[in-house]
């Protein structure tokens, strides 16, 4: 029998941060389309990020399983790619059953695109080790996301025809008795005019986590610090200066240095194993509200950076993430997390800590109160902080002496410019 070229099966990848399915923006190629390796097949939102997904290789697109709208799991073909780069099995008469393939949890690399998966190019070896396993069967031929659909609608793969090799069943062969799974939209008024609408992606990304930080035996600590000579150190700074550097900054560099003196809240915990691991260079997630909702990139090494760095910093992957635009490598590998609510309301909260984290601090709003001062009742400008541990790593004691040092390099500001 002759040989042609060969296909590769692309399959969504495992990316990691505990990623299991992607929402289907937009469709970049379709069948009979050249790619090259590197070209977009797909732009995927995740709970993540939105982000393009590349072909791994060069060739002609044969198939491509997604439609737009559609949620695709870890692990789905998500297209098939004829390439002279691998051989193509030969083509037995009878019918076989299709051997699964697991994908395996894949390194980000760095970009804004998904990485591409090595599973799913099938030999002429593999191809024949399977047949003689699977053959004595009498197995229905069909592609993986076929079975998976079928499977789903209750539809019995013998009952249909099969159009692509050797009579394989694909995807469209099922015709209109199943649909792909529908992505989260928004659904039209009800009989009594409520408004009906399904959660987006990241809005269930956030659910999710929530739910995961509700598991977490947490415990709170609440205290406040006078912070008149950092307001007005950071007049003096912003006086004639093009750009303002905002208090977050002065925030971020204050918990990093306080995590260098109390390092185990830098760190992350995982339950299953039973075990921590602890980061002695900080890198704090800042947390920022957008149209979507709460995204938390990383500003990472805050213990090298100055205060102006860091307000570089917070600006630049704060418009990111209002944009959507966020790369991977900036939104992972977070030790501990700042939720400043007080730049909208709010003076003390329990603020939920992001699994795997063990920390999280909230900022309330800054404000004058009266206070005594050397035994006079003065007026005074008031730092709350809402300090969140979890109780199965962190000590309350040790959560107030982390809670005390901060309180300690806000109150003196001229320790947050030291080299």
């Amino acid at each position: 029998m002759s040989r042609d070229a060969g296909l590769y099966e692309f399959r969504f990848p495992d990316i990691g941060e505990g990623l299991t399915e992607g929402t289907v923006v937009e469709l970049k190629v379709a069948p009979g389309q050249k790619v090259k390796a590197g070209d977009a097949l797909a732009v995927v939102e995740t709970d993540k990020v939105v982000t393009d997904m590349p072909s791994p290789v060069e060739g002609v697109v044969v198939e491509m399983s997604l439609v737009k709208g559609q949620i695709v799991k870890v692990g789905e073909i998500v297209a098939r790619i004829r390439t002279s780069a691998h051989p193509a099995p030969a083509v037995e008469t009878s019918t076989v059953e299709e051997a699964g393939t697991v994908v395996g949890r894949l390194d980000t690399g760095s970009g804004s695109v998904l990485p591409s998966s090595t599973e799913g190019i099938s030999t002429a070896a593999e191809q024949t080790s399977r047949n003689a396993g699977n053959g004595h069967n009498g197995g229905v031929r069909a592609s993986p996301v076929a079975r998976k659909l079928a499977a789903d609608a209750g539809i019995d793969l013998s009952q249909v025809s099969g159009t692509g090799p050797g009579g394989r069943i694909l995807k469209k062969d099922l015709g209109t008795r199943t649909a792909p799974r529908a992505a989260p939209s928004v659904e039209g008024p009800a009989a009594d005019g409520t408004l009906v609408k399904k959660l987006s992606t990241l809005r269930l990304a956030i659910a999710s986590a929530m739910e995961k930080s509700q598991a977490i035996p947490a415990a709170a600590v609440h205290d406040y610090t006078l912070v008149d000579d950092l307001l007005r150190l950071r007049r003096e700074l912003n006086e004639g200066a093009r750009e303002k550097v905002g208090l977050l900054a002065f925030f971020v560099k204050a918990t990093a240095l306080a995590l260098q003196d109390f390092p185990l809240l830098s760190s992350t915990y995982s339950h299953d194993r039973k075990e921590y691991q602890a980061f002695p260079m900080p890198h704090i997630g800042v947390a920022v509200d957008t149209d979507e909702g709460l995204v938390v990139p990383v500003v990472r090494n805050t213990t090298t950076l100055s205060v102006g760095r860091i307000h570089a910093e917070i600006v630049r992957l704060t418009e990111k993430a209002r944009q959507r635009t966020l790369l991977l490598e900036e939104i992972r590998g977070g030790s501990f997390t700042i939720s400043n609510f007080g730049s909208f309301s709010g003076v003390y909260g329990n603020p939920m800590i992001l699994p795997p984290q063990v920390g999280i601090l909230g900022i309330g709003r800054v404000h004058q109160e009266p206070v005594v001062k050397e035994g006079a009742v003065v007026a005074a400008s008031v730092l709350p902080l809402s300090l969140v541990v979890d109780h199965r790593l962190i000590d309350g004691v040790y959560a107030c002496k982390f809670l005390s040092r901060f309180m300690e390099l806000v109150s003196r500001p001229l320790l947050l410019l030291m080299p």
